[in-house]
């Protein structure tokens, strides 16, 4: 069994129902009875683990064979910087191409639970494709809000699904534009009966336990390890917290014996986590969004405070990186690892690169990045890593004067 609990002032919140705490606002916490997590193997990918995430009957289960993504060695990268364990988590095999996937199976899931008939969103693209889609295996409704300035290819994905879309003017870079989207769709949510999906733990306290499945994935995987450290996008900080949260969790039932560190990467120009963590204080809204980093950039990122207390309890840190510098990174996984991931998802390796140049980062520490999305999400990314690269038409005769590079 599970129940809510006010990480500000700690009290037990009775209506499961809720997203904050009706005493202070503050952010709920998803506790669990037990600390042991029972894995139950007749169930698919992350549902294994439907001891600690909150359902209680397996039947509004609503899959697509998310989680189980790879966790795969580095075979050039790594080694090219001495870097003998470094491993990548290769959330693009996502059934959308996302990790979002994970938090839309058990959002839309909790949601049949509760009997709702629709579900409202924000999202730059990934998160609104998965819940577009997870709805659309439910038979839902979905109305979803995006960024003014979100990739088409990510429109069109979701637009595929068929929930209404809207995109609203200035969110993504306006702390105004955002702060009044939030509050409209929990309104509109409140007024109509369904159920509020936005992917930030402060928000969607049972759907986000789907992305602490990531962590207990990668201990199975490096056989009841822990990392010594994990590079994670950000932007509105969920995906890091969640994370943490799944180390704690799969510690306190004993199956590993100490945490990593925890890294949070974003992008220089949208970057409110990391100048508070290098300021030391809290998260304080930007202006303006300087990065074209669609899926990390957020002015005011709602699970930031979050983030800061996950990094301190961690022995971790925060930092931002160039957007060039994140497609020269998606550049290379694609052409050096073969792992072809959007740009948003490249900055942990930017990012371990920058780190290992530093100092930061022992040769023989167990190092992982979790890459977040598929490459072909943002076709003008794509395009403009492909841009340069010859594409010659020859004869058929010419083909036997191939030389060997």
């Amino acid at each position: 069994m599970f129940y809510l609990v006010c990480m500000d002032c700690g009290r037990t919140c009775d209506d499961m129902t809720v997203a904050n705490c009706p005493h202070d606002g503050g952010v709920l916490d998803l506790r669990y009875e037990s600390a042991e997590i029972p894995l139950q193997p007749q169930l698919p990918g992350i549902w294994r683990y439907a001891a600690r995430l909150p359902l209680t009957d397996a039947k509004h289960i609503v899959s697509l064979g998310e989680g189980d993504t790879p966790l795969l060695p580095s075979s050039q990268l790594g080694p090219g910087i001495s870097l003998s364990r470094l491993y990548f988590k290769n959330e693009g095999l996502n059934p959308t191409g996302s990790y979002k996937d994970r938090i839309a199976s058990v959002g839309i899931s909790y949601l049949r639970q509760l009997g709702r008939r629709a579900w409202a969103a924000t999202s730059s693209g990934n998160a609104g494709a998965s819940l577009a889609a997870y709805g659309a295996r439910a038979a839902v409704d979905g109305y979803l809000f995006t960024l003014e300035r979100a990739p088409r290819a990510k429109i069109a994905q979701i637009l595929s699904y068929g929930p209404q879309v809207m995109s609203v003017k200035r969110l993504g870079y306006d702390p105004a534009a955002e702060k009044a989207t939030w509050a409209n769709i929990a309104a509109l949510c409140d007024a109509n009966d369904w159920l509020m999906l936005i992917t930030a733990r402060s928000n969607s306290p049972h759907a986000m336990e789907g992305a602490k499945t990531i962590a207990y994935e990668i201990c199975g995987q490096l056989h009841d390890e822990a990392p010594d450290v994990v590079y994670v996008p950000v932007g509105g900080g969920g995906l890091l917290s969640a994370i943490w949260k799944g180390f704690k969790e799969w510690r306190a039932a004993g199956y590993i014996d100490r945490l990593p560190r925890m890294v949070a990467v974003q992008p220089l120009g949208c970057d409110p986590i990391t100048q508070a963590w290098e300021a030391d204080r809290p998260i304080e809204p930007l202006d303006d969004c300087q990065s074209a980093l669609s899926g990390i950039i957020l002015t005011s990122p709602p699970d930031g405070d979050l983030v800061l207390q996950d990094l301190r309890e961690s022995d971790g840190w925060a930092l931002s990186i160039l957007d060039e510098a994140a497609y020269q990174a998606q550049s290379e996984l694609a052409s050096r690892e073969g792992l072809f991931v959007e740009p948003a998802a490249a900055v942990v390796w930017a990012a371990i690169k920058a780190d290992r140049q530093s100092g930061r980062l022992r040769g023989d520490e167990n190092i992982v990045g979790i890459l977040t999305g598929i490459g072909f999400k943002d076709s003008a990314a794509l395009q403009r890593m492909t841009d340069d690269k010859p594409l010659p038409t020859i004869e058929a005769k010419e083909i036997l004067d191939i030389q060997p590079r």
